[in-house]
């Protein structure tokens, strides 16, 4: 199984050929910055994160599509006991067909310690699943913090995801849909949106070194995070003038791929806020006829808690 190409985000652009678009998550709340001991003192807290994609697209890739390079996400954190917390992710991005803002995970998070090492176990859930594409999307996480020194971290996560994805492309007149094995049919002479559901299974993992430099454990981080999956794509038309003889379900692919980043920034934390500037940038991808692209982004994010 290849790195899941997860965190693609593709910039604004005229579509002279209507590639399908990969159904990866426009804002992944998880293994970023994550870690197992509980990063709020009260009851709850709130955060925010701004993300920013680059322009430049990864060496070889070439694909203009629809979308935003700015993203934005919020989170609410709440102790449901001292060792459970309850979390839920809101995710707001720009796209082909507009603006959203969406719940798009609950979970529970679950804390222990042993000697010098911290755990933590999460389970989330995608409530904006529905009987379309089956059973919601599970995400099953393991994550670990050890000190090394007084002035050393270490943060682990691996985790597993079940995803049941989708989402609308449009397709503007006079552009063929094509796939991996390329064109779905001929060019059709009006403007169509084409639905993507994809079905299959993720890997993730995030392994972070932090250098602490006050007593409140603010720190400058250097992490890799991989990703890699595998998937059914299954398109459907839902033009005013069908690209296909049949109009149920034109083209079903299975799709591999995947992507290795490596994020740094800096983690200042205080009682009653915390602040992340952070930088991610992609090392490897694989996807096939590297027909997406993964970029560099920029970002920044703030908790009050």
């Amino acid at each position: 199984m290849l790195w899941l190409l997860s965190a693609v985000l593709l910039l604004p652009g005229t579509v002279y050929e209507a590639r399908a678009q990969r159904p990866f998550p426009v804002n992944d709340p998880f293994y970023r910055s994550e870690t197992a001991r509980r990063t709020f003192h009260d009851g709850i807290a709130a955060a925010g994160e701004l993300a920013y994609r680059s322009s430049a697209p990864v060496p070889g890739a070439g694909l203009a599509t629809s979308g935003s390079p700015v993203s934005l996400s919020f989170r609410l954190h709440y102790a449901l006991a001292r060792q459970l917390d309850l979390n839920a992710y809101w995710d707001a991005a720009g796209s082909a067909t507009g603006t959203t803002v969406m719940l798009s995970w609950v979970g529970l998070k679950y804390y222990w310690s042993v000697e010098e090492s911290d755990y933590a176990f999460r389970l989330a859930v995608d409530p904006a699943s529905d009987g379309r594409v089956g059973f919601p999307q599970l995400d099953v996480a393991f994550i670990s913090t050890k000190a090394l020194t007084p002035l050393f971290s270490t943060d682990f996560a691996f985790g597993v995801r079940r995803v049941r994805k989708g989402f609308r492309q449009f397709v503007p007149a006079g552009a063929a849909p094509v796939t991996d094995e390329g064109p779905l049919s001929e060019v059709s002479d009006q403007s169509q949106f084409i639905d993507t559901r994809a079905l299959g299974m993720e890997l993730h993992f995030m392994w972070s070194y932090n250098t602490i430099f006050d007593p409140a454990r603010s720190n400058v981080f250097v992490a890799v995070m991989g990703e890699g999956g595998q998937y059914e794509l299954i398109e459907t038309s839902l033009g005013a003038v069908p690209v296909t003889k049949d109009e149920e379900d034109f083209g079903r692919t299975d799709y591999s791929g995947g992507v290795v980043w490596i994020r740094s920034g800096i983690e200042f934390n205080r009682p009653s806020y915390q602040i992340i500037p952070f930088a991610s940038l992609p090392l490897k991808q694989w996807a096939p006829e590297e027909d997406s692209d993964a970029r560099m982004q920029l970002g920044f994010r703030l908790m009050v808690r």
